[in-house]
């Protein structure tokens, strides 16, 4: 299911921060190479995902990864930005990307087909093929 997927992109990329930060201190800076490189995997996961299932919220949470990266590369550029607001734009957009999620995870009805509830598009392609 690409909640699953979505869910792991969120954790993993949670946990890789936490990490970094926690152990050294330099990573808080805007644009650093390690959080940013973290951001670009997000943003690549989810794009995947959004082209590779039948849902709407990965690209969402695609759109609000890309958002985080304009984020961490203007924090840079504009060295007047204070750190508080530099991270709470980036916890903004990071919710943004979890609401998505919960909100695609809730509008998946339980009465779903297996087609609509396993959420690739080769099956839901499939599926359409043998119904004509």
């Amino acid at each position: 299911m690409p909640e699953r997927a979505g869910a792991a992109i969120n954790l993993l990329a949670v946990g890789a921060t936490w990490a970094f930060r926690t152990f050294d201190p330099a990573h808080l800076a805007p644009a650093d190479v390690a959080i940013l490189s973290i951001d670009v995997v997000v943003a690549g996961s989810f794009f995947w995902l959004g082209i590779s299932t039948i849902r709407f919220w990965p690209i969402w949470a695609a759109g609000f990864a890309v958002a985080d990266l304009f984020m961490s590369i203007f924090g840079a550029l504009l060295p007047r930005v204070p750190l508080f607001a530099y991270h709470t734009g980036l916890g903004i957009y990071a919710y943004l990307a979890l609401g998505a999620l919960a909100l695609g995870t809730f509008r998946l009805p339980t009465n779903a087909e297996p087609h609509i509830r396993n959420g690739s598009r080769r099956l839901w392609v499939q599926y359409l093929r043998e119904t004509t």
